[in-house]
């Protein structure tokens, strides 16, 4: 299984009325693929912010694959 960060993002403007992108919540998730992370990463999402539909917050999110650690040698 692979390991996923996905961060969800809402889009607001600032005070001179240039949009940019905040950040709400990142969740990290092991997935078999990308759908299946995505799938429990938005569950959590609407969990923990009481959603029925995690778009009625955020506007779009972003998936990445972290790379797998691997063990160091220990001396």
């Amino acid at each position: 299984m692979k390991n996923y960060r996905i961060t969800f993002y809402r889009h607001l403007m600032n005070r001179s009325g240039y949009p940019f992108k905040s950040s709400l919540s990142t969740v990290t998730v092991s997935g078999s693929d990308r759908n299946q992370a995505l799938s429990q990463a938005v569950r959590r999402f609407e969990f923990d912010w009481s959603l029925y539909e995690w778009s009625n917050l955020a506007d779009e999110f972003e998936i990445v694959e972290e790379k797998a650690k691997r063990p160091e040698a220990l001396v």
